[in-house]
């Protein structure tokens, strides 16, 4: 089968993804929110500076001095630094936490991006393969339908023969109306996620892989340590922890230094005096003493989260370890497919050459030839399916690891070939 459109490979469909998936973007502005957070949390910490100054054109009136009209002035400049502030320490290692937080969720936005594009790749693939071997059986029944329609012709084969192989083409037809359904949605779901046209993808060209390193115990244990969502679940446990100490600050003193220098010549009221000038320095101290309970209800809320972030963690962490461990125990199952069926497929081409002269000799029926070549098209699907299955299953493993660089990528594009023409 020849295919018009020219594909695009793997490495190049990720590329895409990662420059234009809106989830992937919206996930980098969580970022840089929470850097703005943290900033903004941190500059409660340093030097507060502000300037004031007003002009004004008066008309003053009094029965005793008179009418007057006169400008007055008045500038102030004040400088305020914190010395002891214990919340805002305290909120801005939970700001921090949070940061690390969202940054480990967006490297997991970007590893679980490669898992899908990969799984909607092959599953375009998928459909290609099956397009392929059902253009190659189509042309096959169409000369086992002629050659049976000759044969009966001359009265060498029987009307049956000629309508099973007759309806077994039908089959393959409709068949290959599914198969290029599925092909085109299949393309259409890898163009939604990668943001480019798709209309074709290079071949599985490696047909033997190396069985998977390492036992299940150390794919887990590597899992827990640095699976990125896990990481992202212990800064948001520590972000937790960081908040309900800034809420029991609440209880304790705020101290403060503050600086300023007023210009003026007027007083109250705006009313005309000498010029002056007053500088003043001091120490502000802030005690809480009773708030309504609002401290209180402060830590309860901020317990709470906590708790919640602890059961959250514990909760991945679980499911981190059954996953991990049902990928692990399927790539050993489709790797032991993967010679099981390229076996079933070589032992199927055999029958299917046996059922054909067997036929051509009278031993055979037609019907044990269609009955051969069904299993053989099925055997090939499900070796393709075993290959594929364990693609999937490496990459996963290595995503719930966090260890994927552009080097692994690059690797598993090489497992696909050039493009058919």
């Amino acid at each position: 089968m020849s295919f018009e459109a020219s594909a695009q490979r793997l490495a190049e469909l990720y590329s895409a993804a990662l420059s234009g998936n809106p989830n992937l973007k919206s996930r980098e502005f969580d970022v840089e929110r929470a850097r703005a957070e943290s900033d903004g949390v941190r500059s409660r910490l340093l030097p507060q500076v502000s300037a004031y100054g007003t002009w004004s054109r008066n008309d003053y009136r009094d029965a005793l001095v008179g009418d007057q009209h006169y400008n007055g002035e008045r500038a102030n400049i004040s400088l305020r630094q914190a010395l002891y502030d214990p919340i805002s320490s305290r909120r801005l290692g939970a700001a921090q936490a949070t940061i690390q937080q969202r940054e480990h969720e967006a490297v997991l936005i970007r590893l679980a991006l490669l898992e899908e594009v990969l799984d909607r790749f092959l599953q375009a693939l998928a459909a290609q393969d099956e397009l392929a071997w059902l253009d190659a059986e189509t042309q096959a029944a169409g000369r086992q339908v002629d050659r049976l329609r000759a044969m009966r012709e001359r009265q060498m084969a029987k009307v049956t023969d000629l309508a099973e192989a007759d309806a077994y083409a039908q089959t393959l037809v409709t068949r290959t109306i599914d198969a290029r359904n599925q092909h085109a949605v299949a393309l259409a779901r890898l163009a939604e996620v990668c943001g480019v046209d798709v209309r074709q993808v290079p071949p599985l060209s490696r047909v033997s892989f190396d069985r998977l390193a390492g036992n299940q115990q150390e794919w887990v244990a590597n899992a827990q340590r640095n699976y990125p969502r896990l990481l992202a679940l212990v800064e948001a446990l520590d972000a937790a922890r960081r908040s309900v100490e800034a809420s029991r600050a609440e209880y304790l003193p705020q101290l403060a230094a503050s600086l300023s220098h007023t210009y003026s010549d007027q007083g109250y009221d705006n009313r005309r005096q000498p010029t002056y000038r007053v500088t003043s320095a001091g120490v502000e101290v802030r005690v809480p003493i009773y708030e309504g309970g609002r401290s209180d209800a402060s830590v309860r809320e901020a317990t709470a989260r906590l708790g919640v972030a602890q059961q959250q963690l514990e909760s991945a962490r679980r499911e981190v370890d059954r996953e991990t461990t049902t990928i692990w125990l399927s790539a050993q199952a489709n790797h032991a497919r993967i010679s099981s069926t390229d076996a079933e497929v070589r032992a199927l081409e055999q029958t299917v050459k046996a059922q054909e002269i067997g036929l051509d000799l009278g031993a055979s029926r037609i019907t044990d030839v269609l009955d051969a070549r069904r299993r053989l098209l099925r055997a090939r699907v499900d070796q393709a399916k075993a290959r594929y299955d364990y693609l999937r299953d490496i990459v996963a493993l290595k995503i719930r690891t966090g260890e994927v660089t552009e080097t692994d990528v690059a690797s598993w594009d090489g497992w696909f070939g050039p493009i058919a023409r």
